[in-house]
């Protein structure tokens, strides 16, 4: 979205000299507050940079897609707006996650359901379907903290079902409880 989208209109004349400043007090991440005055007419209006989505700035929730789409998370989120010279990105960068979690689990859920099917009416209306599974870490050795799993049928190659391996979880680190949401759901050895 061009910034000129999301800017109101005001009313300047010809000779009208206009200044635009950013109110650093009302930074939200990325997201800044704009004041476009004239000061001829004595007008003035003020805007966010960006408009709202899911009750968060849409810049925002772009640097955090970009970020996870990369596999990167927060920090790296705090050294790219540093070398961009950007303002830091928003305090509550990881809570994103879980807003991206469950529209991508939407997205994954019906193709997969359909390829079920498929494979069943290819196999004779019998669900019992053959399937090769295989499996890979994020680093080789043994350790990777996280891998997943994927079984592909073997009559359309289309994938059945898929499933993310964490031997680690950041929200339960050094508490004695797993906590609520507990990523953790793997114990033993990768690689």
């Amino acid at each position: 979205m061009a910034l000129s989208g999301s800017l109101p209109q005001i009313n300047l004349g010809v000779q009208e000299k206009i200044e635009l400043r950013e109110d650093l007090k009302s930074r939200r991440g990325l997201a800044v507050s704009l004041e476009i005055i004239g000061h001829n007419c004595g007008e003035s209006t003020s805007t966010m940079s960006s408009k709202i989505s899911n009750k968060c700035y849409d810049v925002n929730l772009r640097l955090t897609y970009g970020m996870r789409a990369i596999g990167k998370g927060g920090a790296a989120a705090r050294i790219f707006c540093g070398l961009m010279n950007l303002p830091p990105p928003p305090a509550k960068f990881e809570r994103r996650n879980s807003l991206f979690l469950n529209v991508l689990k939407q997205l994954v859920k019906t193709p997969r359901n359909a390829a079920v099917h498929e494979a069943v009416i290819a196999n004779d209306n019998n669900s019992n379907i053959a399937v090769a599974v295989d499996g890979t870490w994020h680093k080789r050795g043994y350790s990777s903290l996280n891998g997943v799993v994927c079984s592909t049928s073997v009559e359309n190659g289309k994938v059945i079902d898929f499933e993310a391996l964490a031997k680690y979880c950041s929200s339960c680190k050094g508490k004695k409880k797993p906590c609520k949401n507990c990523a953790k759901n793997y114990e033993g050895f990768s690689g």
